[in-house]
């Protein structure tokens, strides 16, 4: 849908009026808008979001909506194009036809949409965004759903740290996710004295990394970290192949947490590690985890990644906080998302003064005979993790 297609629906919704919610309540559906890479870089995430999100609207709209009205999503495709997405917020905000708002997928994208958000008064949840620098510009709108990137490959350190490795070798791409990972490790690396013997970046969206697994290869290290998004850990895992290199040991982010890593690389995708967002683990910790994967196969018959329940759980989250408030009004949602303590199908949901998300423990995945395990933390892991120590 080009800008100008996207203008033309929102002026066609019914005219809206009133102050912190665009719309009276009861004035009809309250109308979610949206952007995600349907198209581009971001198509396999942004799929997933998609459907957790059109997921939710139907079992919201089943229990009566929010304070009774009816939940209408407004999807729109970005492209995973940073413009195409900021040129769709100004009109989401812009309209006088879309009362709530999602964040995009990805941080780039975020990075661009939020002060757009922000600047118009609209409380934004960040269901695919989690770059530390978000929550740094003084922003008074935006929540994250997620742990900060920085935080990402702390589980797996201290697998690595329990183990006896010693060096790591860290391979990001240049966007800001990525590069957040990067630092995050080497920052949590010091810690654990975790020794990293080289730290290069990529261009993002590279599709050729031989050169990269290269200089990792011949830098030896224990553990091998890619940060980057779904394409580019599958580029740097096949590359390992071309090489007729098997690191001792592999972790990427995004593609291995999607069911597919599986599809596209066979048994290339046996022992990669990655950090796991979500997984349909049954607990008190992650209420109805497990009947939201049922109820996802059953209406796509794929299984879902953590990127559909992060969208589902974003939905929940938004629906605690306008019964919390009573209202759907704008500073009521804000002011309530900041005191909320709240679990979802993605565990507990809490945020600092920032927005910055302070409650969530990711977990540590890895795929093991054509399937993904939870190896970390202890109190969800389905195995324990392979991991090489090398000699003795």
């Amino acid at each position: 849908m080009r800008r100008r297609e996207l203008g033309l629906l929102l002026l066609a919704l019914p005219f809206a009026s009133g102050t912190g919610s665009i719309r009276c309540m009861g004035s009809g559906p309250v109308r979610i808008g949206v952007s995600l890479g349907l198209t581009g870089q971001y198509r396999a995430p942004s799929e997933m979001n998609r459907r957790g999100y059109e997921l939710w609207q139907d079992d919201v709209n089943a229990k009566g909506g929010l304070l009774g009205q009816k939940v209408e999503l407004v999807i729109v495709d970005d492209q995973s194009n940073a413009s195409r997405a900021a040129a769709i917020y100004r009109d989401f905000v812009s309209s006088n036809a879309i009362d709530q708002l999602f964040g995009p997928y990805s941080s780039e994208l975020m990075t661009v949409v939020a002060p757009i958000a922000d600047a118009a008064g609209f409380p934004l949840l960040a269901a695919g965004a989690s770059a530390d620098t978000l929550w740094q510009k003084g922003y008074r709108n935006l929540f994250a759903m997620l742990a900060p990137a920085s935080r990402y490959t702390k589980g797996m350190l201290l697998l690595a740290r329990e183990a006896e490795l010693s060096t790591i070798a860290i391979i990001s791409a240049d966007d800001v996710f990525s590069t957040a990972i990067a630092d995050g490790t080497v920052y949590w690396a010091s810690y654990l004295q975790l020794k990293p013997v080289l730290q290069l970046m990529f261009p993002t969206a590279a599709v050729d990394l031989e050169g990269p697994m290269r200089r990792a290869r011949d830098a030896n290290a224990d553990l091998v970290i890619v940060a980057g998004h779904r394409d580019e850990t599958i580029n740097a895992r096949r590359a390992a192949a071309n090489l007729g290199w098997l690191p001792k040991n592999f972790y990427a982010t995004i593609g291995p947490a999607l069911p597919e890593w599986h599809d596209e690389l066979g048994e290339s995708a046996n022992r990669v590690f990655s950090t796991s967002i979500w997984e349909p683990t049954d607990s008190l910790s992650y209420p109805g985890a497990a009947a939201f994967e049922v109820a996802f196969r059953q209406r796509f018959g794929i299984e879902p990644s953590y990127h559909a329940a992060t969208a589902y759980a974003t939905g929940e989250i938004l629906s605690a906080a306008v019964a919390a408030a009573g209202s759907l009004a704008h500073d009521a949602i804000r002011d309530v998302l900041y005191g909320l303590d709240a679990y979802s199908i993605l565990g507990r949901f809490h945020v600092d003064h920032t927005g910055m998300q302070v409650k969530r423990i990711e977990m540590i995945i890895q795929w093991q005979r054509g399937r993904k395990e939870i190896v970390w933390p202890p109190e969800f892991s389905t195995a324990r993790a392979i991991i090489d120590r090398g000699s003795p």
